[in-house]
């Protein structure tokens, strides 16, 4: 899927005349639109307006040369963002001719254009303007992975048929269409890197082919979004808005849900956020439904080379030297991360318990995003899962017999499965949970040991002091326990630790983690 341009097939030179000057909108805004041009649209940004014509132009993989196509084109992308972003997204302008030549929206004649009318946000609020800002949170990107989630969830599933880019033949297509690029560029791609990576690509696509193939039976195969990147969520009254979703061509949008949560998840590794890219990974899976995740790695990958492609060709296209140069250095480290990311990895079980207080969320979560494959370790939090239970949100208190022994064995047995499913997926998982009784610690051992994989645990130890001081200073945390109980915890004691490992925990998370990584010799 070449990006390189081409020559506009119809003349749209009088549309864009009309759309470039202030006195055509009303209300007319202040100053002169900005006119803003892609390789398939041109937006012109008027008052508290957006307005996007699709571009006459005919790529392999784009096709909006004629204006019943540009009709149709525009028709899909009103209805399909409106699935995720119906605020953003206000109707569509026709743009019509008088007898008398005269351009107007709506008024009497023939339609030359189809305008797509959108509310303006604050390029500010863009994701990945906020990276770029050092302004995007944890809490943003937790709740960015469940509006994701929903609106994966909200799709209807669709037939092989009708999915063209799910399924072995999806990845494949796109596998050898990155080649063929790559190969074409030798001086932004070393062929011998080129030929390890696509050797690792086509060696996990041929064992991954028959899962891959069984989740488009399986109903995983949606109409998503297709360009789920930062630069495509936008922060709308406080919520992560996704806009901006493919309409043009079914093998880019009617995809594997997890393939559309990748270029997200790939993206924030890419810029250096791997601590966010991990916390939106546990967010997506926070209800476990791990069985796609043989797959990630390899979407994550072919995410990363498809964007290192795509940042060669839009360099081209630029005339500012500095701009051109930041777009192929983008490029260079999509391809690094491509690279990484197709890694084989060995999933390992660490075991992390500790009385209320004494840090253990802190360490597995900062732990997580060292661990391989990327983006890191399944992180299954006690808390988090006993509050799913209860149908609560993580940050909800839970009455105190939501505590008793038998839900607690429950909460116990459902992170057993769930790390059983994950490591046999081939991901690392860290069980944090108090883990103060030796049949649990047992129990996560045994684990390790029934599926071959190395396992680790960590006791961590700190004094009832600094405890108390850390669990008066919580907030926002899915953690209901107070001093009392923590008290109770250290009462009642531990047992015998046998292969755990107590690790003094009492310094500062960067200090123990630290420690941590040392122990399983991580740089």
């Amino acid at each position: 899927m070449s990006h390189r341009t081409t020559e506009e097939t119809e003349d749209q030179s009088a549309a864009l005349e009309f759309l470039a000057r202030a006195e055509n909108y009303d209300p007319r805004p202040a100053e002169e639109p900005v006119h803003i041009v892609t390789h398939g649209s041109h937006v012109f940004l008027a008052g508290d307006r957006a307005y996007k014509l699709k571009r006459a132009v005919c790529f392999p993989y784009m096709d909006f040369g004629t204006l019943e196509r540009r009709e149709k084109f525009t028709e899909a992308e009103l209805e399909l963002n409106c699935r995720a972003a119906p605020e953003l997204y206000l109707g569509i302008r026709h743009l019509t001719r008088a007898q008398d030549g005269t351009l107007a929206f709506d008024g009497p004649g023939e339609t030359i254009e189809y305008v797509l009318e959108m509310r303006r946000f604050d390029q500010d609020a863009l994701l990945d303007r906020m990276a770029e800002d050092g302004k995007l949170t944890p809490e943003l990107i937790e709740q960015t992975a469940e509006r994701i989630r929903a609106f994966h969830d909200a799709a209807k599933p669709l037939s092989a048929k009708d999915a063209p880019g799910a399924g072995a033949g999806g990845i494949r297509w796109v596998i050898e269409e990155n080649l063929e690029e790559f190969a074409s560029q030798p001086e932004h791609f070393p062929p011998d890197q080129v030929a390890t990576y696509t050797a690792r690509a086509r060696d996990a696509l041929s064992k991954l082919a028959p899962l891959l193939d069984a989740r488009v039976d399986a109903g995983h195969a949606k109409h998503c979004h297709g360009d789920l990147h930062l630069r495509n969520i936008c922060v709308i009254d406080g919520e992560p808005t996704l806009f901006d979703g493919l309409e043009f061509n079914p093998r880019f949008a009617c995809i594997d849900t997890l393939y559309d949560l990748a270029y997200f998840l790939s993206d924030l590794d890419v810029r250096g956020f791997p601590d966010l890219a991990s916390l939106a990974f546990n967010r997506y899976f926070i209800d476990g439904g791990y069985e796609g995740l043989p797959c990630l790695p390899l979407f994550l990958s072919t995410r990363s080379a498809v964007r290192a492609k795509i940042m060669v060709s839009g360099a081209e296209a630029q005339e500012d030297p500095s701009i051109r140069k930041a777009m192929l250095e983008q490029s260079r480290q999509s391809f690094q991360a491509a690279q990484r990311q197709i890694e084989p990895a060995k999933p390992v079980l660490i075991g992390v318990g500790g009385f209320s207080g004494s840090g253990k969320s802190t360490l597995a979560q900062a732990l997580a995003q060292c661990l391989s494959p990327v983006p890191g370790a399944v992180h299954l939090r006690s808390d988090i899962i006993r509050k799913r239970m209860f149908g609560c949100a993580p940050t909800e208190r839970l009455p105190a017999s939501a505590y008793n022994s038998d839900v607690s064995a429950k909460v116990y047995g459902i992170m057993l499965t769930r790390a059983g499913e994950a490591l046999q997926a081939g991901f690392s998982v860290i069980m944090d949970a108090v883990n103060d009784r030796p049949a649990d610690r047992n129990a996560i051992a045994a684990l390790a040991q029934s599926l071959y994989v190395p396992f680790k645990g960590f006791w961590l130890d700190v004094t009832e002091e600094v405890m108390a001081r850390r669990i008066a200073g919580r907030s926002n945390d899915a953690s209901d326990a107070t001093e009392t109980v923590m008290l109770a915890q250290a009462q009642h004691g531990h047992g015998t630790l046998g292969d755990w490992e107590k690790i003094n925990a009492g310094g500062t998370p960067a200090a123990t983690l630290a420690i941590v990584k040392s122990r399983l010799d991580l740089p």
